[in-house]
C-alpha cells in the first residue's frame, strides 16, 4: 500500500487597496507557533517575519532551522514552510506580505524579460538569517513594519522605498546562492577525485592521483578542490576514512588496529588523531555511544485554506 502522501495548505492573502503591504503586527502575534497547526503551508504572496523574541524551528521546503531572538523570515510566494516554537514557550514574530511582482514591475515596465528573470532570482529558495549578521537588511524590515504600524503622512511612499531598498538585499542574497551553486558546479568537475576515494580510500592515495582522476593538474586541482569542498584533500581523506571507521565500529567485532587498517590509516596512531580531531570523541568513547541516524523524504498534498 503506498504512503499517503502529508497535506500542504495554500493560505491565500490580499492586500488592502492602495495599501504597500499587508502587515500582522502587534503583541496579537505572541503565541506557541505550531501548538495548533498539523500541516506545512505556502502562500501567494513573499512573506518576511521578524523574531522579537523566542526560539524554536522553521520548516523551509524540507530544512529545518533553528531561530532565536533577530531572526528574520523570508519566503517566496509557493514554498511550503512553517514556524514551531520550543514546545511549551511563546515566541514573538511580527509579518508583513509583500507583492513582489508589483514592485519589480514598477522598476522596469517595458521590460517584461528583465522582470522575470529578476522575480526568479529572488524567489528561488527562501532564508532564515540571523539579524546581527544582516543589519541593513534588519533595519529594513523593521523600518518597514514601524511604518505600517505609525500610518505618518506620507508612510506609503516611505514603505515603498524601503521595500525597493530591500529588494537590492534580496538580489545580494542571491548572488550569494549563486556562489553556492558554482560550488556545486565545481563538484562536478571533481566528482572523478571523490569517486577515487572512494574507491581507494583503504590504500595509499597521492594528491596527484586525485588530480589525474580530474583531468586537471596538480596545483589547479587543488585550488578547486578547496573552493568546493572548504577542506584540503588530504582532510578530506581522512574525513572518508573515518566515516568507514565509524562503519566498522558500528557493525563489526574487529579490533581498533583491524579497523585502523581498513579503514587506510598507516598506524593506530594516526588512526585515534585524526579520529579524535573529525569527531572530537576517541574510537573507543564513540563506539561505546554509538547513534544512527536516519533521513526522510517529503511528500506532499495540496489542499486550500485561507490566511491568518
Amino acid at each position: 500500500m503506498a504512503k499517503q502522501r502529508e497535506k500542504v495548505e495554500f493560505r491565500y492573502y490580499e492586500i488592502g487597496e492602495d495599501e504597500p503591504v499587508l502587515a500582522l503586527l502587534g503583541e496579537g502575534w505572541i503565541r506557541e507557533y505550531g501548538k495548533e497547526i498539523k500541516y506545512l503551508h505556502f502562500h501567494n504572496l513573499m512573506e518576511i517575519g521578524y523574531c522579537h523574541w523566542g526560539t524554536g524551528e522553521v520548516i523551509l521546503g524540507q530544512e529545518h532551522v533553528c531561530y532565536s531572538p533577530g531572526t528574520i523570515m523570508i519566503v517566496p510566494p509557493r514554498l511550503p514552510h512553517t514556524t514551531n516554537s520550543e514546545k511549551g514557550t511563546l515566541s514573538y514574530w511580527e509579518w508583513m506580505y509583500v507583492d513582489l511582482e508589483k514592485i519589480v514591475s514598477e522598476l522596469n515596465r517595458y521590460d517584461p524579460m528583465f522582470q522575470k528573470r529578476l522575480l526568479k532570482r529572488i524567489q528561488r529558495v527562501g532564508y532564515l538569517l540571523p539579524g546581527e549578521e544582516n543589519p541593513g537588511l534588519t533595519r529594513l524590515i523593521l523600518g518597514v513594519m514601524e511604518e505600517a504600524r505609525q500610518k505618518k503622512p506620507y508612510y506609503k511612499d516611505c514603505i515603498s522605498g524601503l521595500l525597493r531598498a530591500c529588494l537590492a538585499e534580496f538580489l545580494r542574497l542571491s548572488d550569494d546562492e549563486e556562489r553556492i551553486m558554482r560550488n556545486k558546479t565545481h563538484r562536478a568537475v571533481i566528482s572523478g577525485a571523490l569517486d577515487y576515494v572512494a574507491d581507494h580510500y583503504a590504500h595509499e592515495i597521492k594528491i596527484c592521483q586525485l588530480a589525474e582522476a580530474s583531468s586537471m593538474s596538480e596545483s589547479h586541482f587543488r585550488r578547486v578542490f578547496e573552493e568546493s569542498m572548504d577542506m584540503k584533500p588530504v582532510d578530506y581523506i581522512n574525513l572518508i576514512r573515518i566515516q568507514c571507521a565509524c562503519e566498522l565500529l558500528k557493525k563489526t567485532e574487529k579490533s581498533m588496529e583491524e579497523v585502523a587498517v581498513a579503514s587506510g590509516f598507516s598506524s593506530i596512531s594516526a588512526f585515534n588523531r585524526n579520529f579524535k580531531k573529525i569527531l572530537n570523541i576517541s574510537p573507543y568513547q564513540w563506539k561505546r555511544s554509538a547513534e544512527n541516524y536516519e533521513s526522510k523524504l517529503l511528500y506532499c498534498r495540496i489542499s486550500a485554506q485561507k490566511g491568518w
